[in-house]
């Protein structure tokens, strides 16, 4: 048996961070295909530019930056002032640059924690705003990393930001849920958003890194998208204060090849096994 999910989102007003390039593109892409409005934004006008024209009238592009409480303003009220409501947030739009703990600067750290923290919450909070005065509810989907639960040399600032991305979400959700906006925060894992060609050193460490996968392959930006639209949806009407990972159980091991084998002698009583 197969099955094909559509979403559609007549008649509902978007607005993604992050829109440039990658993920946010396709979260983009399956809202407009879906028939929602869309506030695209991103810091690279060029980008947000290829991003925005495929859809014509049906998305609305503005340069912004999430970090700064006037940005976060600005990209609402365009939703508002453009599309009459706003319904939806998503909250891509994050940095990942990745240093030594030893060399880590300080401005470098401040900066991730700006963009990945404090715009998360500038976001969450203008949208949020605008939902209430609305008066019909909302969607707040914001974006943590698989980097959140687990310890990796390079990424103290990063992994520690999206670490508190989580939690704040969970505060949101809780706060938000007597106005009906349900807060989510999507995990993805490894994605195939890396620059073509790849840099050489990259490369070699991708791949070592996706033969251990479970399943052998990185996600796609398409598939994430899908994720998002599952949770701006009527679908998912009683999930809220979640993280959700879409990494193609990465985070819960390692890809398995060979054969269950069992030598403990100590639970063949358990087992009724007998051994020769």
């Amino acid at each position: 048996m197969t099955a094909e999910v559509r979403f559609r989102f007549d008649g509902k007003v978007a607005i993604v961070t992050g829109a440039a390039r990658g993920v946010g593109r396709e979260i983009v892409r399956g809202f407009a295909d879906a028939g929602a409005r869309v506030v695209a934004t991103d810091r690279d006008g060029d980008g947000l530019a290829e991003t925005c024209a495929p859809h014509g009238d049906g998305v609305s592009a503005i340069v912004a930056d999430v970090s700064t409480a006037d940005g976060a303003v600005a990209i609402v009220e365009r939703a508002r002032a453009t599309f009459g409501r706003l319904d939806i947030c998503v909250n891509n739009a994050a940095v990942a640059p990745h240093a030594g703990l030893l060399e880590e600067r300080a401005d470098v750290w401040d900066r991730v924690y700006a963009v990945n923290c404090r715009g998360t919450f500038l976001m969450t909070q203008a949208a949020a705003r605008a939902m209430i005065a609305g008066g019909r509810g909302g969607r707040i989907i914001n974006f943590s990393s698989g980097a959140a639960q687990r310890g990796a040399a390079g990424g103290a600032a990063y992994a520690s930001s999206r670490a508190a991305t989580e939690t704040f979400s969970r505060v949101a959700a809780v706060e938000l849920a007597p106005h009906d906006i349900l807060v989510n925060t999507i995990s993805p894992g490894l994605i195939d958003t890396q620059p073509k060609p790849l840099p050489a050193d990259m490369a070699k460490r991708l791949a070592a890194r996706i033969p251990n996968l479970p399943l052998a392959r990185p996600g796609r930006p398409d598939e994430v998208a899908q994720l998002v639209l599952f949770l701006a949806s009527d679908a998912s009407s009683y999930i809220s204060g979640a993280v959700i990972s879409i990494d193609g159980a990465s985070s819960a091991g390692s890809r398995f090849g060979g054969v269950v084998v069992d030598d403990d002698t100590r639970y063949d009583w358990v087992t009724g096994r007998t051994r020769a």
